[in-house]
């Protein structure tokens, strides 16, 4: 079940796209060698060691497991630019000082003087004092004079030390991220955030807390970027990016995958009347999206979101009975399913063009128009020519084009005069389903 997933998961990543896998000890070495079949020993960023314990049960026989890993790949490994994360306040406040009251803000100090084996080139600067000192330097005489008309210069020891250079925390993007996750968030906590949600704990079993998922989405995702999820399961995922985008005003979309797996009959959730993982994923991003959106200061936040199940095509499978083939022409008149919607084929339509699934879909009179009149369906039966004058007012500027059911028109005559009459007005893109 991994591998087709991971392998439709490398093919969907951009091109510096990452995925952050998360696995216990037991299939780590299993998964390792599946990512480097799938996405090349070259693209393998790292393995985080993330610590989902604050306690231990002395309960195993030989070491109480408090950890897990979470396996990093790149579809291009020289293409990504992971993000640095924000230093610790504990961090801040030991190694960032401000004895000279610097406006500036609290810095610390980094040596400009290189060591003696590096590849730099030894010549001599001179010092505000007259001090002269040769050695490697990262700066020219020009640009150190530089340092000390901007105050940036530090000479300790009352200007008798090796010059130093003041490094801002307020200039700085923050420190590349490491590989020991310790302090970010652990699996109490998302369980807490299970019964915080639903008013019981006992609807899923190990859910991720939004904490370390945000930490991910922090060092892999832009404010703009799609974060998918191949293993939905409660939906952490979508309830942290939408914590995240409130946070810094982010556009992350998010796409959960969950196959239907049927909930216990037994359990909490089924009683609740969540019969499957799907529901209990739905109604935790529905309730947090609204918790989110109250205490937001940002009141236009988007947390909707649209639903969707994988099914057959809406259009039925030509199969003509050859011994037959007039009644199967007839018969097969009407191509569209019985049980489907309009709406379902709407999305068919927009899926088959790569269009966006969250662009708006309005119906005015009897045309579907998506994204503002990027794309026009109209699924009417018996049109005349008189509804090629109301396609031509709502058709964007940008794209035009319009699709109709086969058997929809009342005649080929109003067929062939909607199409001449659109394609006069710049609308080439005339399809019939």
């Amino acid at each position: 079940m991994m591998y087709p997933r991971l392998k439709l998961a490398r093919n969907l990543l951009t091109a510096d796209g990452v995925i952050f896998i998360s696995i216990d000890d037991n299939e780590l070495f299993n998964l390792k060698k599946l990512c480097d079949e799938i996405f090349g020993e070259e693209n393998f960023v790292t393995t985080l060691s993330w610590r989902r314990r604050k306690t231990q049960a002395n309960l195993a026989k030989n070491f109480a497991p408090v950890h897990d890993y979470i396996l990093v790949y790149a579809k291009n490994l020289n293409s990504i630019k992971l993000n640095k994360v924000p230093y610790s306040e504990e961090f801040i406040k030991k190694t960032f000082k401000n004895p000279d009251n610097d406006p500036r803000g609290p810095y610390q100090t980094g040596p400009l003087a290189r060591p003696a084996n590096s590849s730099n080139r030894e010549y001599e600067l001179e010092l505000p004092n007259g001090r002269k000192i040769s050695a490697k330097w990262s700066c020219s005489q020009e640009t150190f004079n530089k340092y000390v008309s901007e105050n940036r210069l530090v000479i300790p020891r009352g200007g008798e030390g090796m010059p130093r250079i003041k490094i801002f925390l307020s200039e700085l993007e923050g420190q590349i991220p490491n590989t020991w996750l310790d302090n970010i968030a652990t699996n109490d906590e998302g369980s807490k955030e299970i019964e915080n949600i639903f008013g019981s704990n006992a609807f899923f079993s190990f859910p991720k807390p939004t904490n370390l998922i945000k930490y991910l989405l922090n060092i892999g995702s832009n404010e703009d970027s799609i974060i998918l999820d191949f293993f939905s399961g409660s939906a952490t995922t979508a309830h942290a990016t939408m914590q995240l985008n409130s946070e810094d005003n982010g556009n992350r979309k998010f796409i959960m995958v969950q196959l239907f797996e049927l909930t216990d009959k037994k359990s909490e959730a089924y009683k609740a009347g969540y019969k499957n993982i799907c529901e209990i994923g739905k109604e935790r991003i529905r309730r947090a999206g609204d918790k989110i959106l109250e205490e937001s200061d940002n009141k236009d936040l988007d947390i909707g979101f649209k639903v969707f199940k994988l099914d057959s095509s809406n259009l039925e499978k030509w199969d003509p009975d050859y011994d037959n083939l007039e009644q199967t022409l007839l018969t097969n008149k009407e191509n569209i399913k019985s049980d489907r919607t309009e709406l379902d084929l709407i999305y068919e339509i927009m899926l088959k063009y790569g269009i966006d699934l969250t662009l708006p879909i309005e119906k005015l009179n009897n045309i579907y128009s998506i994204g503002y009149g990027a794309l026009l369906i109209c699924l009417e039966d018996n049109i005349t020519k008189e509804i090629a004058e109301e396609i031509i007012k709502l058709k964007s500027d940008d794209i035009s084009r319009i699709v109709f059911k086969e058997s929809g028109f009342k005649s080929d005559a109003d067929k062939t005069n909607i199409k001449e009459t659109l394609r006069i007005n710049n609308i080439d893109e005339f399809i019939t389903i």
